[in-house]
């Protein structure tokens, strides 16, 4: 499980260094794609379950071949470093504009990672999320 706010500075060969719990969740690898307005980062598992789910609505009629290969051509594969690093693709960062400053947020099954001030305007505009009725 992903969880929490962790605020980081990439390196110059834009790398995150990953809070301990997310190390152990993606030490077996994961994949990264453009999700919405952030890199999302998936668990090999989770990354094919994304998959199974978005192949399915495909067949239901529900989703566009389209939506599933522009989300399957988008993974792609990356690991930890031993010092727990992620390397994040040059190329999905600056389709995002992500700068050196990032947000790390943990969302349960996912983890994303977003330019700080995009972050920063994100929370502002949530205001006070109320999720009391779902606990």
């Amino acid at each position: 499980m992903l969880t929490g706010e962790h605020r980081r500075s990439l390196d110059d060969k834009g790398r995150i260094s990953l809070p301990p719990a997310f190390r152990s969740v993606l030490a077996e690898g994961a994949y990264v794609a453009i999700y919405r307005r952030c890199l999302g980062i998936w668990t090999a598992g989770e990354a094919r379950g994304a998959l199974e789910r978005l192949e399915a609505a495909v067949r239901a009629g529900e989703a566009t071949s389209d939506e599933l290969r522009r989300f399957s051509s988008s993974l792609e594969p990356v690991t930890v470093d031993a010092q727990g690093r992620l390397s994040l693709p040059s190329s999905k960062r600056e389709v995002l504009g992500i700068g050196k400053q990032v947000v790390l947020a943990g969302v349960f099954n996912r983890g994303e990672v977003w330019d700080a001030p995009e972050w920063e305007s994100l929370q502002s505009s949530l205001g006070e999320a109320d999720v009391d009725r779902w606990l």
